[in-house]
């Protein structure tokens, strides 16, 4: 079997708070969220046996407690079952950076116990297909096939399954002017998330976007959202849940 490739973070301590772990990115994705930095891997496929990936987490594994999978969107990949897998063999816990898209594959690790933490884009609120759909890039770029009610309905189905096993998501907007981020669209995406979901003391991360390497070049020199904006948003969204956090590129990561 071989997976969609793109590159490998040996040791990272961004991709989940607390942890130390490796971050392998795949290619591929069924979005083109204009404000994606990643859209290099987006296209071009770069196809590796497991063995090739097997080998780079087995060479982290003295100095990690962790793998994620990311991307791209790495639930593309049928490969990441076999790889996580390997991960718990050897020890590791495996995370998930996931855009919703595919439950179908979270599931599937749910099921065979090969996954311990879900990262899921929350891009608008889900009861907005529309705005979400724009983030999402729909109507503007052909490679989005889903219609945005079928992309919303995908991601709702996605957090509905990390929340029934136990393992406690976290909700992560992507912030950019004009796009999406306004007060009344934070809002509405926190309040979607308090009356959604049972648990108001999930994570929600209001992450800055910044749009200098984005894949729709107009909003290359967007303003970036200040810290303080970003703070604001954040209380904004504490209104409705126990457990917001900021991460700007100024300050890391901060509890609200």
């Amino acid at each position: 079997m071989k997976v969609n490739y793109a590159d490998t973070v040996p040791l990272s301590t961004l991709d989940w708070r607390g942890k130390a772990a490796i971050t392998i990115f795949f290619r591929g994705c069924p979005l083109r969220c204009p404000y994606c930095q990643n859209h290099p891997y987006l296209e071009e496929p770069d196809l590796v046996e497991l063995d090739f990936v097997k080998e780079q987490i087995r060479n982290s594994r003295p100095f990690v407690s962790a793998v994620v999978f990311s991307g791209g969107e790495p639930l593309m990949q049928k490969g990441v079952v076999p790889l996580a897998e390997f991960a718990k063999e050897i020890g590791l816990l495996v995370g998930i950076h996931t855009n919703g898209c595919y439950p179908e594959m979270a599931k599937e690790l749910v099921k065979q116990k090969l996954v311990d933490k879900f990262f899921i884009d929350i891009k608008a609120s889900p009861d907005n297909p529309e705005l979400y759909g724009k983030v999402a890039g729909w109507g503007e770029y052909e490679a989005v096939k889903k219609t945005p009610e079928e992309i919303t309905a995908k991601v709702i189905e996605t957090i509905d399954t990390a929340e029934s096993c136990g393992l406690e998501p976290e909700l992560r907007t992507t912030v950019i002017r004009d796009l999406v981020g306004s007060r009344e669209e934070i809002a509405s995406i926190a309040s979607w998330i308090s009356k959604h979901m049972k648990n108001r003391e999930v994570t929600y991360v209001l992450q800055q976007g910044i749009p200098e390497h984005s894949l729709q070049e107009n909003l290359r020199k967007t303003r970036v959202f200040e810290r303080e904006e970003l703070y604001e948003l954040g209380e904004i969204a504490k209104n409705f849940l126990k457990n917001v956090r900021i991460r700007t590129k100024e300050a890391g990561e901060e509890i609200i």
